[in-house]
């Protein structure tokens, strides 16, 4: 009867294990996720205050937290830079990294006043077209009008 009760016991407590490390772990995760976000931000912040172009690039984060960190990158740089509402999103995460290239490529022709060129052989079809539209806002971003 007591190894009954204690087989018992164990198996209820192996079943609410999960649920009970579970909140831990997705906090933990979001903490991340804000963390990366942040740095992001500051770093935007940081980049604008020193006239440099948008940069989303970095070693330090990897998949989600890397989306994050460039959304707060992207959010830090245009409050301060005065690009809000410029810069489109795109579902499909190349056709961002198009757009994203394209506006860096875009900002630094234009910084040493080079001829607008948005041609390119990296990007086909939509995602060329998101690079081109990317490096003209980048490009008409950075040029006195």
């Amino acid at each position: 009867m007591k190894r009954r009760l204690a087989t018992l016991f164990l198996v209820i407590g192996l079943g609410l294990a999960p649920v009970y490390f579970l909140p831990q772990r997705a906090q933990a995760q979001q903490d991340e996720m804000q963390r990366a976000y942040n740095a992001g931000y500051q770093n935007g912040v940081n980049a604008a205050r020193r006239n440099q172009p948008m940069n989303l690039n970095t070693g330090d984060w990897h998949g989600d937290r890397l989306t994050e960190y460039q959304r707060g990158y992207r959010e830090g740089f245009e409050s301060v830079a005065g690009h809000h509402g410029e810069h489109r999103s795109f579902a499909d995460p190349e056709a961002q990294k198009a757009y994203d290239t394209g506006y860096q490529n875009g900002v630094r022709d234009a910084q040493r006043r080079r001829q607008l060129n948005p041609n390119t052989d990296d990007w086909h079809g939509d995602r060329l077209q998101a690079y081109q539209e990317g490096y003209q806002e980048g490009y008409r971003s950075t040029v006195p009008r």
